[in-house]
């Protein structure tokens, strides 16, 4: 009988040996996988997280403070010292930051902005202002299903241990994921590596059929090489960042450029709207990615939005929400995709209060100011669409 415990007992210790054996084996290709793609918080999140380490530092600036908050289209989009330059010029002083970050639907927005709300309460701060972009092609269902593989690991990375609680205490099978991606595998879950690794294998998307233009290619690149040079010629002192506390997130304005770098930007430009197979394979993409034509919405990301106007609405004077300009030239929603829109739109207007500026088509905004199908370029598109927002909020304020 002793013969046949010891037996079992040695079977039940070689078993267990192996399950850990083999699932330090998995984690350790994990680890090894995020090191050798360079996969950490810093390197996918890393403007997030220069903006949010910002916070207690902006929070005891002097002026009254603003905040653009959004996507890659606000970070593109608005250039928070040319703003305050300009409001200063109507009397108004402020001090202004741009919280624009691609890659982040409202889910995780609305993670984000908790932690904005924190260290403003935290401090006893207010905003004077905070303009929050509504983006539709960000709020789709599309967008939301391509971004699953990456809730768990973005979650880590972007919320407290008191949320990583709360989800262990209502799903304790997902809370113990959570905390083993945190603190195992240094925030990057085995299904964001799955999805990396099986992108090969999905079906590939529609590809423009207009033909390079390889003359215009060339020129592009040797225009872009002067630009380096003119680059680190101008700003000598530059410290290399994602999100630069010294630039409010923003980025270069120009009035600090050479006149003969602007000249370049302009030919820079010209060339850039020219390029046809470039801007119709990014529209493709957009298609394909996010639905930016029908805009069939979710659900949950368009309630995930309204939490963060709420989030922003308990810590701010004033709270705005906009619609950023659209390239008319090359994003034409359907009929049905308007009508979405406008239904999303009423649903976000019911739920905070607030009316949506809709500056999808201003007229001042023209498709050349663009650098590809969505995103403003830096001195003709963000410099409009600044000064639009200076025309606008400094009425408001005042």
């Amino acid at each position: 009988m002793r013969s046949s415990t010891s037996s079992f007992n040695t079977i039940y210790l070689k078993t267990l040996l192996a399950i850990l054996i083999g699932m330090g084996a998995a984690l350790g290709l994990v680890r090894g996988f995020a090191i050798v793609n360079d996969a950490s918080t810093e390197s996918i999140l890393g403007r997030v997280m220069e903006a949010r380490d910002a916070l207690p530092k902006i929070v005891q600036e002097e002026k009254d403070l603003v905040m653009v908050f959004g996507s890659s289209m606000v970070r593109a989009g608005f250039s928070p010292r040319q703003f305050d330059k300009e409001m200063q010029a109507q009397g108004i002083d402020v001090k202004s930051f741009n919280f624009g970050f691609g890659g982040l639907n409202p889910f995780f927005q609305d993670f984000l902005s908790r932690r904005v709300k924190e260290a403003f309460d935290a401090n006893n701060r207010r905003l004077k202002l905070a303009i929050i972009e509504f983006n539709p092609f960000q709020t789709t269902l599309t967008r939301h299903r391509r971004a699953k593989s990456l809730e768990d690991s973005f979650l880590t990375m972007l919320g407290t241990e008191k949320e990583l609680r709360e989800v262990l205490l209502q799903d304790p099978t997902r809370g113990v994921r959570l905390y083993n991606i945190r603190y195992l595998r240094d925030s990057i879950s085995a299904e964001m590596v799955t999805n990396f690794l099986g992108g090969s294998l999905r079906t590939p998307r529609q590809r423009t059929e207009i033909e390079e233009n390889q003359e215009l290619r060339e020129k592009m690149q040797e225009i872009g090489q002067k630009l380096n040079e003119a680059f680190e010629k101008e700003y000598p002192d530059y410290v290399s960042s994602q999100w630069s506390y010294e630039w409010q997130g923003g980025g270069t304005i120009p009035e600090e450029r050479s006149a003969e770098t602007l000249a370049l930007f302009e030919e820079f430009y010209a060339n850039q709207n020219a390029d046809q197979r470039r801007l119709d394979d990014d529209r493709l993409n957009r298609i394909h990615s996010a639905d930016i034509i029908d805009l069939n919405f979710s659900q949950e990301l368009i309630d995930a939005f309204i939490r963060i106007v709420k989030n922003f609405q308990g810590f701010s004077d004033q709270v705005e929400i906009v619609l950023l300009p659209r390239n008319t030239d090359w994003i034409e929603n359907s009929p049905e995709g308007l009508a979405r829109l406008q239904d999303a739109i009423q649903q976000i207007e019911a739920g905070t209060g607030i009316r949506i500026k809709n500056h999808q088509d201003l007229p001042s905004m023209k498709s050349h100011m663009f650098s590809d199908t969505t995103h403003l370029n830096r001195y003709q598109g963000a410099f409009s669409y600044t000064r639009h927002l200076v025309e606008e909020m400094s009425r408001l304020i005042n």
